[in-house]
């Protein structure tokens, strides 16, 4: 079984929203006060393999840190930043998506977008700015699904490489 994750954070580091979409499940997101390790934990605790953007280098740690859950322990790691290097392939998970035709509803925002849309939540109670940062990271986290599958089309069609 594979899960699909993605983290936000607020300015200092902290997380502020984990979405995860385990196939069988279905979509799942925790922010603030929800985030704990026992919630994350129950979700993600069958998966064979994580599915992440960078998340080696950014999720993962932060979720080992913070939650003190280390979910590569438990589970292989497919991140898509590195199949996309081993491709040849340059750009971020944005660029890709539009090089991939991968569309969004919150086109154009960004990982800084995210941080203000959670201050704007959690010191103004702006309750259309945690919907807008909520879809913003379901999107990140749905859009793994098609860029994984696009990705494996490109390997598939490649054979002098090997990922």
């Amino acid at each position: 079984m594979k899960a699909y994750l993605d983290i936000e954070t607020d300015r200092r580091g902290n997380i502020c929203v984990i979405g995860i979409y385990i196939e069988q499940k279905g979509f799942v997101q925790f922010y603030g006060n929800d985030i704990t390790t026992d919630n994350v934990e129950t979700i993600i605790c069958n998966a064979k393999t994580v599915v992440t953007f960078n998340g080696d280098g950014f999720d993962l740690p932060l979720i080992k840190k913070y939650l003190n859950l280390d979910i590569m322990a438990t589970a292989n790691s497919l991140d898509l930043f590195k199949e996309k290097k081993k491709l040849g392939i340059k750009g971020g998970l944005k660029a890709l998506e539009k090089m991939f035709g991968i569309s969004r509803k919150t086109e154009g925002m960004n990982g800084y977008d995210a941080v203000k849309l959670w201050e704007s939540y959690t010191k103004y109670g702006r309750g259309e700015a945690l919907n807008l940062l909520l879809e913003y990271n379901r999107e990140d986290v749905l859009n793994l699904i098609s860029l994984e599958n696009c990705l494996a089309n490109l390997k598939g069609n490649n054979h002098d490489r090997v990922v």
